[in-house]
């Protein structure tokens, strides 16, 4: 029995098949690209979407630091804040004198010999050598800031005595950096605090006061820190108000900048109402 073959199958003949399926392919092939491109084109035009607002955003922030530094610049600003406080006592040393652990006794002896009679401790000396004149009578000079937190039988406060306590009163009337505030903690006996004013801070430097007390190295109700129990206080210069001079550019770049966010406000809702219409 012969079984005869045919070149069609579902009634399309091989040749016609071949082509289809080439057709097929050429199609994909051209989809494929078109895909291809399609995707290539919304990159960039997302690229070109997120371009602009981040060198925008870059621009405005140029602007502002420029802005900023101008205005700092051009911020008025005084000499002084305060008066100096005239007729201290000298410090007991010109500069800091370091001691070595190497031979402690010689070094704190070497360094006790070259004081000055009749001097006062600064925070500066007393922080490069505590042992120096720890558990002896001092003179200490400085303006008390921060607050006055009284305990039983007193009071403890923070006496500063770098320049600005001492010289140029609180920093922002004028613009003098000279290094950082510096000072030693104090305990103020009942009937030493009580008459103390307002301490300093920004906008008002403390009262100036000249302490005689006794310096602890190590004292335990502070923690184990250097301290001055005083005895006696005397009031230098009186606890005072510091003006600042007015910043006429700030106060004009505030304004602009307050009727800018104004238009903004306004011309996003006039946009919305628009886009409701």
């Amino acid at each position: 029995m012969s079984v005869e073959h045919s070149d069609e199958r579902d009634g399309v003949p091989d040749g016609a098949q071949d082509g289809v399926q080439t057709s097929h392919r050429r199609s994909d092939r051209a989809a494929g690209r078109t895909g291809t491109s399609g995707t290539e084109r919304t990159r960039v035009q997302d690229r070109r979407r997120v371009r602009w607002p981040l060198l925008g955003v870059a621009g405005l922030l140029g602007i502002l630091l420029a802005l900023t530094s101008v205005l700092d610049r051009s911020a008025p600003s005084l000499p002084s804040s305060t008066e100096a406080v005239a007729d201290l006592p000298q410090p007991l040393l010109d500069e800091p004198v370091r001691c070595t652990r190497s031979d402690e006794r010689a070094s704190v002896d070497d360094v006790r010999r070259v004081l000055r009679p009749e001097g006062r401790i600064t925070s500066a000396i007393v922080s490069a050598c505590p042992r120096l004149l720890a558990g002896r009578d001092v003179v200490y000079v400085g303006e008390v800031v921060g607050d006055v937190l009284r305990r039983d039988g007193g009071a403890w406060v923070q006496v500063n005595d770098d320049a600005y306590a001492l010289e140029l009163g609180p920093f922002g009337a004028h613009r003098e950096p000279l290094g950082f505030s510096s000072g030693l903690t104090v305990w103020l006996p009942d009937g030493l605090h009580e008459g103390l004013g307002a301490p300093g801070r920004h906008g008002r430097r403390g009262d100036v006061v000249r302490i005689e007390g006794l310096l602890l190295r190590t004292d335990p109700a502070d923690g184990g820190g250097i301290t001055v129990r005083a005895r006696a206080l005397e009031v230098l210069a009186p606890s005072t108000a510091v003006d600042e001079p007015l910043n006429v550019p700030l106060v004009v770049a505030a304004l602009a900048a307050g009727l800018l966010a104004f238009l903004s406000w306004g011309w996003a809702r006039l946009r919305a109402r628009r886009r409701a219409l």
